[in-house]
């Protein structure tokens, strides 16, 4: 592995553990582009690194946010069981839909959750009062959602449960991370099992992803939720565009 790709490597798992911790995503968005066209590597692999890395980075994650007090455990157990429901579902689903189509989906769904986010409440409750038959279809959904495009949803169910199920932004993100935890495990098992996962490569890219979700998730403390509502559309943003161009790219 030569200086520059170790560089990119860690980089990436720095970037990508930093939004995680940050927003309560997976940060497939970033790991992904960057191993494929940076680094060069499988388009396969890529994928099953950044299976694993969701997971580690979900669960830094979500320690961290734990220690400030910060997850709704409760929510997130509702949330998450009925995500990997979903996500089964989805998974099976999604052999039988054209790759066409799931981009469509997935574009449509980024911009859903773009225009959740600006309806979100400018003051913000203290504490969440979620009733678990509320949150239990809406993670059923988003799990769907996950299993059919191949994503961990946070990207999609932090805005749900901002918007929506009106939880504070922080207790939102990291109760997203809790919610990614059960459905990267079985992801990465899957993965690594059937040999998507590079040891040397995945290391770099983990370890550094490791650090930067505690960075992530202790900066996000320590901003205004609104900061944070910015920052992720932001980056949905980026997501909008990039699949514009490649819905584009593929013509009529």
């Amino acid at each position: 592995m030569d200086p520059l790709s170790l560089v990119v490597l860690a980089g990436v798992g720095i970037i990508s553990g930093f939004l995680a911790g940050f927003l309560g995503i997976g940060g497939g968005v970033v790991v992904i582009p960057a191993l494929v066209y940076v680094v060069g590597i499988d388009l396969r692999l890529a994928t099953g690194i950044s299976m694993v890395l969701a997971m580690f980075t979900a669960f830094s994650g979500f320690l961290a946010h734990h220690r400030s007090g910060t997850v709704d455990v409760g929510l997130g157990v509702v949330l998450g069981s009925a995500g990997v429901v979903g996500a089964l579902i989805g998974s099976f689903g999604s052999a039988q839909v054209a790759e066409g189509t799931l981009l469509v989906v997935y574009f449509f769904l980024v911009g859903g959750a773009m225009i959740l986010l600006l309806f979100a409440p400018r003051e913000e409750a203290e504490a969440t009062t979620v009733s678990p038959f509320l949150a239990f279809p809406i993670g059923l959904v988003v799990g769907v959602l996950a299993g059919l495009l191949g994503v961990g949803g946070g990207f999609i169910l932090t805005p749900l449960m901002i918007t929506l199920l009106r939880v504070p932004t922080r207790i939102a993100v990291g109760t997203s991370l809790l919610t990614i935890v059960p459905t990267t495990v079985a992801g990465t098992i899957g993965k690594v099992a059937t040999g998507q996962f590079d040891l040397a490569i995945g290391s770099v890219v983990v370890i550094c992803g490791i650090l930067g979700a505690q960075v992530g998730a202790r900066a996000s403390t320590r901003v205004s939720p609104r900061v944070i509502q910015v920052t992720l559309f932001a980056l949905l943003a980026t997501i909008l565009a990039r699949t514009a161009v490649d819905l584009f790219s593929r013509g009529p």
